[in-house]
């Protein structure tokens, strides 16, 4: 019985009054991917916000990152900042401690040049000049030539520390007994006799000691703590 227009406008009518009956037509009439694509539609709407969360909350941690990062990076020119001054503050107090020390130890050859004059005049020794240290290997810290009451010529020469030790007074009376190091001098024209002194503006008990066995005098800034023995003649003399 073939179907008319009546039959499509009564059957529309139908379904307006009976919408159970939509579902049913709806399921004979449509393919089950058809009938599934609502559904579909809703898991695809359902996938994409929270595909946009989770690309939001990774924009997030990049952005935290970013900051993280720019954070590092100023963290890490102050850093580099500091050390350069750290550095230049070292190289300074580095110059400027070098030139205490330079200046510390010529007010220690100093004081000794000035004790040792005044405790020879005090023995009847005449300087003969300004005294004066002298560069080999290993500084002579000071040097001054004086004549004796019988106005013979001596060469006192003079160890200068800070803090005087055994060891320091001892080096240096085997250094002054050595026969290169007289001829090193003799070359500077410091031919001898020596009169061989040590001093120290602090001085350990011990280099007291030393001195006296060694025989040779001991300065401080008070004046002659040991006398020297005698002086040393060079064995080439």
């Amino acid at each position: 019985m073939p179907f008319t227009v009546t039959d499509f406008h009564d059957l529309v009518r139908l379904l307006y009054d009976y919408p159970e009956w939509r579902a049913e037509i709806r399921r004979l009439v449509l393919t089950d991917e058809i009938l599934e694509l609502p559904a579909l539609v809703r898991q695809l709407g359902e996938e994409q916000r929270a595909f946009a969360e989770a690309q939001r909350r990774t924009e997030e941690r990049v952005g935290r990152l970013e900051i993280a990062m720019a954070e590092l990076a100023e963290a890490q020119r102050r850093t580099e900042i500091s050390l350069q001054k750290l550095s230049e503050s070292h190289a300074k107090l580095e110059k400027e401690f070098g030139q205490f020390k330079a200046i510390f130890g010529a007010t220690v050859e100093d004081e000794a040049s000035g004790v040792l004059r005044s405790v020879l005049e005090e023995k009847g020794y005449r300087p003969l000049g300004e005294s004066f240290n002298l560069a080999l290997d290993g500084e002579l810290d000071v040097v001054l030539p004086v004549a004796t009451p019988d106005r013979e010529i001596l060469w006192a020469v003079v160890e200068a520390k800070a803090r005087l030790s055994q060891n320091d007074v001892r080096a240096w009376a085997d250094r002054m007994k050595s026969e290169g190091w007289q001829r090193r001098l003799a070359k500077r024209q410091v031919t001898g006799p020596y009169l061989v002194y040590a001093f120290g503006i602090r001085v350990d008990r011990s280099a007291i000691e030393e001195a006296q066995r060694q025989g040779i005098g001991l300065l401080t800034g008070q004046g002659e703590r040991v006398a020297p023995k005698g002086w040393i003649v060079p064995e080439s003399r």
